[in-house]
């Protein structure tokens, strides 16, 4: 095997051991990689839905502006 033939030769860096003392702290970290936060105005609560829908006792759900319907659709061709 031709990477073991200079083995004794090579200087050999020891792998990082990190003594963790938090592991909920840790476990939280984790969790939250990758995490994107996002603010929009206040504003918004005015215009994501219709104000004047009717209940027609179908059980359908919620009717969205458009303006919201393309907030949604920009945040995802941004992300």
């Amino acid at each position: 095997m031709p990477y073991k033939l200079n083995e004794s030769k090579r200087h050999h860096i020891p792998k990082q051991r990190y003594k963790l003392s938090n592991w909920s702290e840790y476990n939280h970290a984790l969790k939250n990689r990758g995490r994107i936060d996002l603010w929009l105005s206040d504003d918004i609560e005015t215009w994501w839905t219709h104000s004047d829908r009717v209940y027609d006792g179908t059980g359908s759900s919620q009717h969205y502006t458009d303006q919201a319907i393309l907030t949604c659709h920009e945040l995802r061709v941004i992300f």
